[in-house]
């Protein structure tokens, strides 16, 4: 297993908005309505993106078919903050994970419960907690838990 890194210090992050735009997106989203994660498989090297581009980052090929991915997967690194975005200090520790799921080669970030702090580690297998009610919106995978 590799070495895992812990870099302390302040971070300063800002809040995105990203427009809901592109196939990949639009179409991850239709199907997380059903509980349904899909990405795009190239057809030359096989690399599953989430949500998928126009084309293989790998082989500059265009991608058009569409691959099911599992709500499990893996965490690949994370980061735990103790304040909001404007510095504000949080009741409790915000676990971040950056998880690859099972069935892609691309990685997603998400909100990590269920779990202490301390006992986090690169490797841990999470599932997607789903909302009971989805929209077929980035909410309706509310966020990870330990497998």
């Amino acid at each position: 297993m590799e070495e895992t890194k812990i870099v302390n210090g302040a971070w300063e992050l800002s809040t995105f908005h990203f427009p809901i735009e592109g196939r990949g997106l639009k179409t991850m989203l239709k199907n997380m309505k059903d509980k349904k994660l899909v990405g795009f498989k190239c057809p030359q090297c096989g690399m599953v993106y989430m949500p998928g581009p126009f084309y293989c980052r790998k082989c500059f090929i265009r991608i058009d078919d569409e691959a099911e991915v599992s709500d499990h997967g893996e965490i690949m690194t994370f980061t735990i903050g103790y304040a909001d975005v404007r510095g504000n200090p949080l009741d409790e520790p915000r676990i971040a994970p950056v998880v690859k799921l099972d069935g892609c080669d691309s990685w997603i970030m998400g909100v990590l419960e269920g779990v202490k702090p301390e006992d986090v580690h690169v490797g841990m297998r999470v599932k997607v907690k789903w909302a009971e009610e989805r929209t077929g919106s980035l909410q309706d995978m509310q966020y990870f838990l330990p497998e």
